[in-house]
C-alpha cells in the first residue's frame, strides 16, 4: 500500500507541474505577460526551492540538487528553468536547462523528439 501512495503521490505531483506550466506557457506564447512572481511560486511549490537560489548554482550544482529528486520531477525542472529564460531572456537559465536536460535524458536512458526540439530551441536563443 505505501507504494501504491508513493507512486499516486508523484503523479498528483506531475499532474499538478504539468497544469502549472500550461498556464505559463499558454500566456508567454500569446503574448500575455506572465508575472515574475507566479515562476517564483512554482519553484518553491514544485520544488521548495527559492528562484534565486537556483539562479546562483552552476548548472553542475542544479544537476546535483535533480539527482535528489524524484525521476519524474527532473524533466518538469528543466522545463521551468528553459520557460523561465526564455520568458526573462536569461541565457544562463537556459544553459542550465539544457544541462539539466541532457542529464535527464541520459540518465534515464528516454529518447524524445519534444526533448530534442526543446533542445534546438535553447541553441536558437543562446546564439
Amino acid at each position: 500500500m505505501g507504494i501504491r501512495f508513493e507512486k499516486d503521490t508523484i503523479l498528483n505531483w506531475v499532474n499538478e507541474m504539468g497544469k502549472f506550466l500550461r498556464l505559463v506557457v499558454d500566456k508567454w506564447e500569446t503574448g500575455v505577460k506572465v508575472d515574475v512572481l507566479e515562476i517564483e511560486q512554482g519553484y518553491r511549490d514544485f520544488f521548495k526551492q527559492e528562484r534565486i537560489t537556483l539562479l546562483e548554482k552552476s548548472a553542475e550544482e542544479i544537476i546535483v540538487f535533480a539527482s535528489s529528486l524524484e525521476k519524474e520531477q527532473i524533466r518538469p525542472l528543466a522545463q521551468l528553468l528553459m520557460y523561465d529564460g526564455f520568458i526573462r531572456e536569461d541565457k544562463a537559465m537556459l544553459q542550465k536547462a539544457k544541462a539539466l536536460f541532457e542529464y535527464h535524458m541520459h540518465s534515464s536512458g528516454s529518447f524524445s523528439f519534444e526533448d530534442y526540439g526543446l533542445l534546438a530551441r535553447i541553441d536558437k536563443a543562446l546564439k
